[in-house]
């Protein structure tokens, strides 16, 4: 099968050079800096499971005739999915998939709407990494995990495919017959974490050694529970407890990848993290005080420029 990478940051540059690496036929598609250091000194991945250099990655941009990928990772920040979505629609076959691995809980729409249902699939990636600098991704830990399915809960000949090659890949990777409740309970996890950090300033291990931090945690993960049981979103009735537990066992000097952007003056996620808590709140009617705390305080710096 081909693949296509859409990014190469610390999703996209991990999960592509690994599959890259065991010897799949893997192509990126990026732009910048990031295209001029891959052209020019290849991808490099930096990670405690192993570290991995891929000479001379394949790029889009060199093949004038790409013809159709089978499977596509959406591994851009969520502002640019839906561009990113509308330039791969003349590189997919009718039986190709398209799996966007951002953080939120809309990247599924998002992709449908632009390619279609039959196209889409359910992506969660569960990794602490980053772009170092170009051409170089930085994994932090021994998380790197992968869950795919198909939106219907069905069976998928495609997926099992992406299974095996991520498997052979050495990718901790899962088939989910339930992937929107996957995703929710990675958005409970993320908009906790990500909200609490951000608007602290302060690594996981910071924020909960302060009770006043431990309160305002576990209010930002009971929000978004509350939001998604809202929705109908089948989460376990433990899941609040399960998240606040897990995040107090995350190597203290953890950092959201909000923060990182923080602090070093880039865009913010925030309209589809904390600030999506907010609005699906007011659109099922569900009180969620801490995470509108957290997008009045960070909104100034949605665009970027400083913390």
């Amino acid at each position: 099968m081909r693949y296509l990478i859409v990014g190469a940051g610390g999703i996209g540059g991990y999960f592509g050079a690994r599959l890259a690496a065991a010897g799949n036929d893997v192509t990126f598609q990026v732009r910048g800096r990031q295209a001029e250091a891959l052209a020019s000194r290849g991808l490099t991945l930096l990670s405690p499971l192993g570290d991995v250099t891929i000479e001379k990655p394949q790029l889009l941009a060199d093949n004038p005739h790409p013809g159709h990928f089978d499977g596509v990772l959406l591994c851009t920040k969520l502002w640019g999915l839906e561009s990113a979505t509308e330039a791969i629609k003349p590189l997919l076959a009718h039986d190709s998939f398209v799996a966007p691995l951002q953080n939120g809980v809309d990247g599924e729409e998002v992709v449908a709407r632009v390619v279609g249902l039959q196209h889409t699939v359910g992506g969660v990636a569960e990794i602490s990494a980053h772009l170092e600098e170009p051409g170089v991704v930085r994994h932090h830990g021994m998380l790197g995990r992968l869950t795919f399915g198909e939106l219907d809960g069905s069976g998928s000949w495609r997926l099992e495919a992406l299974e095996a090659a991520l498997s052979a890949s050495g990718v901790d990777v899962k088939l989910s017959d339930d992937i929107n409740k996957k995703i929710w309970q990675k958005f409970v996890f993320l908009t906790a974490l990500a909200g609490a950090t951000a608007h602290r300033r302060q690594a996981i291990g910071e924020v909960l050694a302060d009770p006043a931090g431990q309160a305002f945690h576990a209010d930002l993960v009971r929000e978004t529970v509350a939001v998604a049981r809202a929705k109908k979103v089948a989460l376990a009735n433990d899941i609040a407890d399960k998240i606040i537990a897990h995040s107090a066992q995350l190597p203290p000097g953890v950092k959201s990848s909000m923060l990182v952007d923080l602090e070093q003056g880039n865009r913010l996620e925030l309209p589809w993290l904390n600030g999506a808590v907010v609005r699906l709140g007011r659109e099922f009617d569900v009180d969620t005080p801490r995470h509108a705390e957290v997008t009045a305080a960070l909104e100034p710096y949605i665009e970027g420029g400083g913390s």
